[in-house]
């Protein structure tokens, strides 16, 4: 069985925006937090868990960790802040000329 972690916030992977490890509802824990900057998606390696058993009859509670089997398997992971840096500035380089094309 792999581990499930919580790591220290821009420790765990450099591609990873709106880190956080704190309770939240359910749903708001997997959409809204530790989202990869290249593809916009909640991160690969996320797992979101109660072991607090802070849920409600109403309302359910997670907090967000990290699967280090899981997030291995990205292809980003293990890369440098600056890998990260180019690859997002030529992302935002091909959306804009993609843009710009479609305005001619």
């Amino acid at each position: 069985m792999s581990k499930l972690i919580t790591p220290k916030v821009g420790k765990t992977c450099p591609a990873l925006t709106n880190e956080d490890y704190e309770y939240h509802l359910s749903g708001d824990a997997y959409s809204k937090y530790n989202k990869c900057m290249l593809n916009g998606r909640t991160c690969v390696g996320i797992n979101v868990t109660d072991p607090d058993d802070q849920s409600s009859q109403f309302f359910s509670r997670g907090k967000a960790g990290i699967n280090m089997d899981d997030i291995k398997k990205c292809p980003v992971y293990g890369s440098s802040k600056e890998t990260i840096a180019i690859i997002v500035k030529e992302k935002a380089q091909r959306e804009l000329d993609l843009k710009i094309k479609q305005l001619k």
